[in-house]
């Protein structure tokens, strides 16, 4: 299969890799329930045609995106829908008692960012507009790996906050993900997908 080049990227619309922090690097995520509400929130913003989601990764305490977002939708306020809706779900968590402490860590953290309206994540979030089937490769290769690096798993799609085990074709995955990209004109799978 020949390599895609960036006038085909950009004739299927603007493909982003997105990195998005918790205030403070407070590792929220090492709890179930803020897992599960970002996971059903990327599914809502998912399923409600915001961006077709093309790979992903929830570590501790940030998160990264492969998103082709729709043409008529507007990154920066997709994003920022997906952060308010999962801070306002998180939130009310304040009463669970194992979760008390990392809340108001964040609440702490919170308080010293310029943007005093921050609940859960850092205000602003880092995206790249991905132009070539290499980058795609390498980002979604990065995101992958990102709990291995960290000594959390053994193999990538043992991770289950993560699309690596949709792309290794494993059952049981709990978000839909475009791993033969078709939201970007592939009319077959890859080659060169994580095994």
């Amino acid at each position: 299969m020949r390599s895609r080049n960036r006038h085909d990227f950009e004739v299927h619309g603007e493909v982003y890799f997105i990195t998005s922090t918790v205030v403070g690097f407070t590792n929220l995520f090492n709890h179930l329930q803020p897992c599960e509400v970002f996971v059903d929130c990327l599914r809502y913003c998912q399923e409600r045609g915001d961006f077709t989601l093309l790979a992903w990764v929830l570590m501790p305490n940030h998160f990264h995106l492969v998103v082709k977002r729709e043409t008529d939708k507007d990154i920066s306020i997709v994003i920022g829908n997906l952060k308010r809706y999962t801070a306002r779900q998180i939130g009310q968590f304040r009463s669970v008692p194992e979760m008390k402490q990392t809340l108001e860590q964040i609440r702490s953290a919170a308080s010293e960012e310029s943007d005093k309206g921050t609940a859960v994540w850092k205000p602003r979030f880092d995206s790249l507009v991905i132009t070539t089937e290499t980058a795609l490769r390498q980002k979604i290769d990065y995101i992958h790996n990102n709990p291995i690096r960290k000594g959390f798993v053994q193999e990538v799609w043992q991770w289950r906050y993560s699309s690596a085990a949709a792309y290794a074709g494993k059952d049981g995955i709990d978000l839909p993900v475009d791993t033969d990209w078709r939201c970007i004109g592939y009319d077959r799978i890859p080659s060169g997908k994580d095994s």
